[in-house]
């Protein structure tokens, strides 16, 4: 309900904004009713009061996107307000931009080209940005994953402490430290190794977990060597990830 009364007063506020801005247009300048520059002037004030009034609606209702990416959104804003202002700015030109209409003309269509090109450019900053943060997060989550699916294998292990080695168990609980105080953000070369070695893990857990539902002795040998190759592997990972950042 807050947010919908918010945005009621915002959708007010554009009115009473297009409503001053037609009558002080039409009062000033009433002597211009019939040139061209008077009606560029007015659409062009009626864009860019329309363009803050879209930004600040988005904003209202994308505030955890803003808060994300502060400094994007916050430079598109600017760029809108400056292009309102040097539209005022025109406004005070147009008793005389009839006798330069042409060079009047062209300087409306530079400056809305140059506002379209520096929002694209920020839009394509903060796209970007989104999509590094999306990429940054899934590689945490993988780790994160991965730390769960070992946490997951030492309690199986820890059910049935009959069938498991003291030093097996061990083994698991120095992988889930390691992989605790491991660097999340990996690089893109190594993500297909994280998700790998997520399946092996869950293989492994699987087939202990079967082997104790059978009641069947595990291999300790085999099992001993997973781990020791899985332990590899995770510190190969990390040294990779540690050189590619050096």
């Amino acid at each position: 309900m807050v947010k919908r009364s918010n945005l009621l007063i915002l959708d007010v506020v554009y009115l009473i904004c297009m409503l001053v801005s037609s009558i002080v247009s039409f009062t000033l300048f009433n002597h211009a009713l019939l040139s061209f520059s008077f009606w560029m002037n007015l659409v062009a004030s009626y864009v860019a009061i329309t363009a803050i009034w879209i930004y600040a609606r988005f904003i209202m209702q994308n505030m955890d996107r803003f808060k994300r990416f502060v400094p994007g959104y916050t430079a598109l804003g600017v760029v809108l307000v400056i292009y309102l202002i040097c539209v005022m700015i025109y406004t005070l030109l147009t008793g005389s931009a009839d006798h330069a209409l042409r060079w009047f003309v062209l300087l409306h269509t530079v400056t809305i080209a140059i506002a379209i090109i520096l929002c694209g450019i920020i839009m394509i900053y903060i796209q970007s940005a989104r999509r590094h943060e999306t990429d940054e997060h899934t590689k945490i989550v993988n780790l994160q994953l991965i730390e769960k699916a070992l946490q997951q294998l030492l309690h199986t292990m820890v059910q049935q402490p009959v069938l498991t080695v003291e030093e097996e168990r061990k083994t698991v609980q120095s992988l889930i430290e390691l992989v605790k105080y491991s660097d999340p953000i990996t690089p893109d070369s190594l993500e297909k190794n994280d998700r790998q070695i997520l399946l092996d893990i869950e293989l492994m857990n699987s087939e202990l977990a079967n082997q104790y539902e059978a009641g069947e002795l595990v291999n300790s040998e085999r099992f001993a060597s997973q781990l020791s190759q899985l332990k590899f592997r995770l510190k190969e990972r990390n040294q990779q990830i540690m050189t590619s950042k050096s």
